[in-house]
């Protein structure tokens, strides 16, 4: 029982440590599981909670919260190997970007849902948002929350021109444009190049458009910053 505590501690000491730099109250939950699919869906469904976000650290081993999540058994993997799955790169999801197990927690979720590919996100200065239909109006939402908090630049790359056809999202660009008028910029597919991406520290895309790209097979994939993919 003492290990089990000593473990929880030091688990978690990272994050609680990091809540009181930022001065924010944090809520820890450490518990065994057997279907942590399960378990994750029903604490998420069932709580007061805004977004329920997964995140990829360095090394991923076989048990653990990330490991179980993504379905993936082998002992350890390789951040760079499992990049270029995520990127397509390896055809590791060759019907689905996300594996059986992801799928579960994605179908059970009723609320909000991120996974974030962290590759060595640091600040959150600059963002980078693809629009690819018009389904993807409810990023602005993040958009907003992300300039009024931490006053965010955000680069909209709106690649069908669906802000021309569809009003709320040309409305709420209005609106964010007007009310934030340096905090925001609209840009064409044209202008994505490798020196654009390592300018930015994070690209946030809806799991439909992240789908999209991996089937369109575009270049600018391997040079994207750390990725948050969510489900609205």
């Amino acid at each position: 029982n003492y290990n089990l505590e000593e473990y929880e501690t030091s688990q978690f000491q990272p994050i609680l440590e990091e809540s009181k730099i930022l001065k924010q109250e944090i809520k820890t939950i450490f518990k065994s599981a057997v279907d942590i699919e399960t378990n994750i869906s029903e604490i998420a469904n069932n709580g007061d909670y805004d977004l329920l976000l997964v995140g990829l650290g360095k090394s991923i081993f076989e048990g653990t919260f990330l490991g179980k999540i993504l379905g993936f058994t082998n002992r350890i993997i390789n951040p760079d190997r499992l990049l270029d799955k995520f990127i397509g790169k390896e055809g590791f999801f060759e019907n689905s970007p996300f594996d059986e197990r992801t799928r579960q927690i994605i179908s059970r979720t009723k609320m909000p849902l991120g996974i974030l590919i962290d590759r060595e996100l640091q600040n959150l200065d600059k963002v980078f948002v693809p629009i690819l239909s018009s389904e993807d109006s409810f990023l602005m939402d993040y958009a907003q929350k992300l300039i009024f908090n931490n006053n965010s630049r955000i680069s909209v790359l709106d690649i069908n021109h669906t802000s021309k056809t569809n009003f709320v999202l040309e409305s709420a660009l209005t609106n964010l444009e007007s009310k934030f008028p340096d905090n925001i910029s609209l840009f064409q597919q044209e202008t994505m190049r490798k020196e654009f991406f390592s300018k930015q520290d994070l690209m946030i895309i809806s799991i439909e458009s992240w789908k999209k790209l991996l089937e369109s097979g575009n270049d600018w994939l391997e040079y994207v910053p750390s990725v948050l993919i969510v489900k609205g």
